[in-house]
């Protein structure tokens, strides 16, 4: 459904976000992408979503391919219509119009019949997004705001789902509600999911597989399982709890792959 091959990203023609990142994610699979903040992971967002030139980034080297189609300069409009729906960090959403509008504005190619029935999906599934519909965006909680683009991207009718830190800024139960719906989304509607996310504990209880990005590179690549079993990956982005007065997060090992 998604290939990436040794793709290399500047942006502003001299600083490198991508140094040869490889990555395929499957039909109807799902596949984590983790890494420290500075690692890339938006930057790979923003290549398979042809979103580089809005950030003055461009493809130095590599490919995207899409449903088996060449899509490495390809326009965000022709992304879309091939089947790749992104939602970037930040839950971008439309803060001034109500849920009603934003959801109608994400779902404007559908005929109105195909809108209607798609809306009426959304709210059945999110039935506090149902109670908030004729308030302004912006005032919504993060969860519910994060439940709002959510609702936005089905209406477009994805096939690949690429969606960025999504637990960003939401407390531990409502990070365990998004990964809940991601899941059953992928699994209802058949999608394939690509999640990238700092919060490695909340991205492995869904994927099937992982990839962990660090400078630029894929540092380390395996099933989920094997990620769990890996006591590098588990304790660089997870940490030793220390139980006692003081809890807290302690990184023991030094990193083999650096």
């Amino acid at each position: 459904m998604l290939s990436v091959e040794n793709l290399k990203v500047v942006y502003r023609g001299v600083i490198l976000a991508l140094d040869g990142v490889s990555l395929e994610l499957g039909d109807g699979e799902a596949v984590a992408l983790l890494g420290p903040n500075g690692a890339g992971k938006s930057s790979l967002v923003r290549a398979v979503a042809g979103l580089l030139p809005k950030f003055e980034g461009r493809v130095l080297d590599g490919h995207v391919r899409l449903m088996g189609q060449e899509a490495t300069h390809m326009d965000p409009v022709g992304i879309s219509r091939l089947g790749l729906t992104a939602i970037l960090e930040g839950r971008p959403l439309f803060r001034y119009l109500t849920p009603v509008e934003n959801l109608m504005a994400a779902g404007h190619r559908l005929p109105p019949k195909a809108l209607k029935e798609g809306m009426e999906e959304v709210f059945a599934r999110f039935p506090r997004l149902y109670e908030r519909r004729h308030e302004q965006a912006g005032y919504l909680s993060g969860g519910e705001q994060q439940m709002l683009v959510l609702g936005m991207a089905l209406l477009t009718r994805p096939k690949v789902l690429v969606v960025d830190e999504p637990s960003l800024g939401l407390s531990p139960k409502l990070v365990e509600e998004v990964m809940r719906t991601l899941d059953a989304l992928r699994r209802e509607k058949g999608l394939s999911l690509l999640l990238v996310e700092q919060n490695a504990r909340a991205a492995l209880s869904i994927v099937d597989r992982v990839y962990v990005l660090e400078r630029g590179r894929v540092v380390f690549e395996g099933d989920a399982k094997a990620a769990q079993e890996d006591q590098d990956v588990m304790e660089f982005y997870l940490g030793k709890e220390e139980v006692g007065f003081r809890q807290s997060k302690r990184y023991r090992r030094r990193k083999r792959w650096v």
